[in-house]
């Protein structure tokens, strides 16, 4: 099968499939998802052809798409304005007119190849794109435009939310990425064809960790929080008021490992702590780190505390999974307490409550024998709904319904 993929792709992800050197600059694609280079990885490795589509604000808007080649795989890059909402060097922000110059693009690109069917993932300008090329298509939803809209709140989410509403309307045929969103969409009286979970990556089976858990070797505890940005939806906060209890309480060197580009030293979230009246005794401001770099640091992490009042998914939760790294997350948040087999897999707590957040922490450290029960069930749950093989056989059918 010749497989269309059109979503964000960065080509750091996918370089190793394309035939270009080590020290040729390329330009950087759309960063933020690598679990669509697994897919693509996976596809390939079974004997499929992959064509992907994907958008890269660095190239000048006024461009053609250019395309990169690899054994089995083409790599389009559509240009894209680097403006989300305001105006430009005379150009509306993609919002003002629901990314028409970047659809005019992509579908540009698609029209130059054949193929069996596009795969979308995320149910905006890439399902638009899909859904009107006159190829079989079908989307991938990965999120809830009215939540993201309701902690994000301005002009472009808005618009976003706007352009779901559109995809959802026509009927694109759709898969989802947790059962929370299968029940999201069954509210708006929508069944999805499939419930299929993100892939984990192909190498994080042979990833060695870095370092035993706590209490072996008679080391401190090292806590980690993956949030990515300081907003409203990820609610840092809690945990890391919850972890300054804990370090203050028992006197050790205990750590908390804060990942994301709005974490590292003298960025967003240090500014935000600060502010909060917490002391950044043990706090380790990691920031933005290479993706295999932050699984091999959280692969030794004693707990991930996972403070988000809501996911789709969780992918920093399933890869933590997926380590045997104990997990804590909200007992409403969204894809979470699926994800955590409804607390057989992991500990669900108030996330907005402190003192709840705190105790957990705590039971991860006086109560390790009880803690590894979970951890060795969520381990084995992750990788039998979230293994690359088993996701891309389950996509696979789904084209092949859609064909039929």
């Amino acid at each position: 099968m010749r497989i269309g993929i059109i979503s964000p792709v960065a080509t750091a992800d996918v370089r190793h499939l394309l035939d270009v050197g080590d020290d040729i600059p390329l330009p950087p694609g759309y960063p933020g998802a690598p679990f669509i280079a697994t897919l693509i990885t996976t596809y390939l490795r079974m004997g499929h052809d992959v064509v992907a589509f994907t958008s890269d604000r660095s190239l000048h808007p006024s461009n053609d798409p250019q395309y990169l080649d690899g054994p089995g795989f083409r790599l389009w890059l559509c240009p894209a304005r680097p403006n989300g909402t305001l105006p430009r060097h005379g150009r509306l922000g993609r919002i003002c007119d629901f990314f028409s110059l970047e659809r005019r693009k992509l579908a540009s690109a698609v029209a130059q190849e054949k193929i069996d069917i596009l795969h979308a993932h995320w149910t905006y300008e890439f399902a638009m794109v899909a859904q009107e090329s006159g190829v079989p298509a079908i989307a991938t939803m990965h999120d809830v435009p009215e939540d993201i809209l309701r902690f994000t709140l301005s002009p472009y989410y808005f618009g976003r939310y706007l352009m779901a509403r559109k995809i959802l309307a026509r009927g694109l045929p759709l898969t989802v990425v947790s059962g929370y969103l299968a029940d999201r969409l069954a509210q708006k009286g929508i069944r999805p064809a499939d419930v299929i979970a993100n892939p984990l990556p192909v190498w994080l089976k042979d990833l060695e960790p870095v370092r035993a858990g706590f209490p072996g070797n008679g080391r401190f505890p090292v806590i980690s929080m993956v949030a990515g940005y300081w907003n409203g939806f990820k609610n840092p906060l809690p945990g890391i008021k919850a972890f300054a209890n804990i370090r203050q309480a028992i006197g050790q060197d205990a750590e908390l490992h804060l990942y994301g580009p709005d974490f590292g030293p003298n960025g967003k979230a240090e500014k935000y702590i600060r502010a909060a009246g917490v002391r950044l005794d043990g706090i380790k401001l990691r920031g933005g780190v290479q993706h295999r770099k932050l699984l091999e640091e959280l692969s030794g992490s004693d707990a991930l505390v996972h403070t988000a009042i809501t996911e789709s998914f969780g992918m920093a939760v399933a890869e933590a999974m997926a380590l045997g790294v104990p997990i804590i997350g909200g007992t409403r948040s969204g894809a979470i307490p699926w994800l955590l087999d409804h607390g057989a897999a992991g500990q669900l707590v108030d996330v907005m409550d402190v003192a709840a957040v705190e105790a957990a922490i705590r039971r991860v450290l006086k109560r390790p024998d009880e803690i590894r029960i979970l951890a060795s069930h969520a381990q084995k749950r992750i990788w039998q709904i979230a293994s690359p093989e088993a996701i891309a056989g389950q996509y696979l059918d789904a084209y092949r319904r859609v064909l039929q």
